[in-house]
C-alpha cells in the first residue's frame, strides 16, 4: 500500500509542531502581585531583561510555537525573583514550575528537576564549611597557644578537605548525567581550582597569581550557550578585577594562557577579548594596564583567521598597538622645543631635574583644571617641589597661543614649569601617546619614563616610591 505524499508531509508537520515550541505553566501559592515577567539574560546590556510578561495570574501558562533560545531564564513576579529554569535546546520545552511557600517544584525537566537538587546540595556543603568556619573563629577567641591550637587546625582542615572531596564527586556525577546539557557546562564552570601550595598563603600576590591562573580552569569554552547566561560575565568580571591588582609581569602570561584556552571557540575568544579590553585595554578605564593590553594586541592579531571573520578589526588594532607603544616604561622620552611662560624658548631635554612630571593638558579641558586644583593641595607633592628634586612641567599642544596665554595670567600654578609647544611638533609628530587628556607622564633625570599615564590617586605614591 503506497502512502501518499501529501500525507507523509503532513504527518512530519505535526511532529514538527507537536514537538516545537514552549510552554512553561507557572503555578504560585499565596502570592499577591501585578505582574508576572519571564526574563532572558541580554550579554550585550549584561543583565536579565524582560522577553514575556503578563498580568499577574496563580496558575498561568507562556506558549508559543517558536521555541526559546538556550539560556537561564528567571521568573519575576512584580520586582521579586521567584525560579529560574534553564533551557539546553529546542527541545522539551514544555514543564511546569510550581513556587510553594517552602519549596520549588519542577515537573516536566529532568534537567530543571536535577538543576533544583543540586542547588539544594549546593547549599548544604556550604552550611558544612561555614560551620567549621564558625568553630575555627571560636577557638581563636579562646586565646590559646600555637602548639595547642595546631591539633584542632589539622582536624578542621581535614574535615574541610573531606566536603571539597565530597562535593566535587557530586559535581562530577550530575555532570555526567547530564551529559551534553547546559546543566553540567554550568556546574563544570563553578568547579573548585585545585588547593595552591601552602606557601603560597604567605604571599597575597603569588596567591592571586594562582587562583587567576586556574579560575578558567574547568571552564566549557566550546558551550556558546553561556553567552546567554549571567555566569560568563560574573566569571569575567572576577578574573578582570583579580587581574588588575596584578602587576603586568604577573598578569601578561595569566591572560595568554586564558586567551588561548578560549580559542576553542571563537565566539566565547571575541567575547572574553572585548571584555578585558574594555576593562584593562581602554583608554578611559582606570584600571587599564598598558602592558597587558599590548599582549593582548599581540596576541589577537596573530589569529590567522582574523581578517575573514571581523574584517574590520585587524586595523583598529594595528593602530591601537602602534600608539600604546609609544612611550612604554624604560623607554626614552621623545625630545620636543618649547616656549616658556618666561618667553624663552627651550627644549624639554633642557630641563634639568631628578625627576619630572610632564603634564600634558588643554587649559579649557574641566577635568585638566580639576586635576591641577587636585595636585596643588598634594602635600608631597609640594613638598618635592620645594626641596627641588621634583618640576612639574604643564604642556600645551595645540595652536591656539591666546588660549595658553590667558592661561598663564589667570590659572598657572606659580611653582610649576609652564610650556607651550609652539611648533606643535607633538601633535603633527605624534611623539606621545595623548588620546585623552590630562595625560601624566613620570620620568627620572635621564628622561627615561618611569610611568605612562600617571594616575591623580597614583602621584603621590609613586613620588614616595622614588623620593
Amino acid at each position: 500500500m503506497k502512502i501518499p505524499l501529501i500525507f507523509f508531509f503532513n504527518t512530519l508537520l505535526f511532529f514538527s509542531f507537536a514537538h516545537s515550541g514552549y510552554q512553561i505553566r507557572i503555578k504560585t501559592e499565596n502570592i499577591h502581585a501585578d505582574s508576572i515577567y519571564i526574563k532572558s539574560y541580554n550579554i550585550k546590556n549584561k543583565k536579565f531583561t524582560n522577553l514575556l510578561a503578563s498580568k499577574f495570574e496563580n496558575d498561568i501558562t507562556f506558549k508559543n510555537k517558536i521555541p526559546l533560545l538556550s539560556g537561564i531564564y528567571i521568573v519575576e513576579v512584580d520586582s521579586v525573583i521567584v525560579s529560574e529554569f534553564l533551557i539546553s535546546d529546542d527541545q522539551n520545552q514544555k514543564f511546569t514550575i510550581s513556587v510553594l511557600d517552602n519549596d520549588i517544584i519542577i515537573e516536566g525537566s529532568k534537567e530543571n528537576s536535577a538543576n533544583r537538587s543540586y542547588m539544594k546540595q549546593m547549599l548544604l556543603f556550604d552550611k558544612q564549611l561555614q560551620a567549621l568556619d564558625v568553630e575555627f573563629k571560636q577557638m581563636q577567641q579562646r586565646g590559646l597557644p600555637n602548639y595547642m591550637m595546631q591539633p584542632f587546625v589539622d582536624t578542621l582542615a581535614a574535615k574541610t578537605n573531606i566536603i571539597f572531596a565530597e562535593k566535587k564527586a557530586y559535581q562530577e556525577k550530575i555532570i555526567a548525567e547530564n551529559k551534553g546539557l547546559l546543566l553540567a557546562s554550568i556546574i563544570q564552570t563553578s568547579m573548585d581550582a585545585p588547593q595552591p601550595p601552602q606557601e603560597y598563603y604567605r604571599d597575597q600576590m603569588k596567591l592571586l597569581a594562582y587562583i587567576s591562573e586556574h579560575l578558567f580552569d574547568t571552564f566549557p569554552w566550546e558551550d556558546e550557550r553561556l553567552l546567554n547566561t549571567h555566569i560568563l560575565y560574573n566569571k569575567l568580571k572576577t578574573f578582570a578585577q583579580q587581574l588588575y591588582m596584578l602587576e603586568s609581569k604577573m598578569a601578561v602570561p595569566i591572560v595568554t594562557k586564558v586567551l588561548n584556552e578560549s580559542k576553542k571557540n571563537r565566539s566565547m575568544y571575541y567575547v572574553l577579548y572585548d571584555y578585558l579590553e574594555h576593562e584593562l585595554g581602554y583608554y578611559k578605564s582606570p584600571y587599564r594596564d598598558e602592558e597587558l593590553y599590548i599582549a593582548m594586541l599581540n596576541d589577537i592579531l596573530a589569529l590567522t583567521d582574523l581578517d575573514e571573520t571581523h574584517e574590520l578589526r585587524r586595523d583598529y588594532y594595528e593602530h591601537e598597538l602602534a600608539l600604546i607603544s609609544k612611550n612604554q616604561r624604560g623607554s626614552i622620552a621623545p625630545d620636543f622645543n618649547i616656549l616658556l611662560s618666561t618667553g624663552d624658548t627651550t627644549t624639554m631635554y633642557n630641563i634639568e631635574s631628578e625627576l619630572l612630571m610632564l603634564y600634558f593638558q588643554n587649559p579649557d579641558c574641566p577635568t585638566c583644571g580639576e586635576l591641577r586644583e587636585k595636585m596643588k593641595n598634594m602635600e608631597i607633592l609640594n613638598h618635592a617641589i620645594a626641596s627641588g628634586k621634583l618640576k612639574i612641567v604643564t604642556i600645551y599642544f595645540e595652536k591656539n597661543e591666546e588660549l595658553w596665554r590667558n592661561y598663564l595670567q589667570k590659572r598657572a600654578i606659580q611653582n610649576w614649569v609652564h610650556g607651550w609647544n609652539y611648533d606643535l611638533k607633538i601633535e603633527d609628530d605624534r611623539l606621545y601617546d595623548i588620546r585623552f587628556i590630562p595625560m601624566i607622564m613620570f620620568l627620572d633625570k635621564n628622561k627615561k619614563v618611569i610611568k605612562k599615564d600617571l594616575l591623580s590617586n597614583e602621584i603621590e605614591d609613586w613620588l614616595k616610591k622614588y623620593l
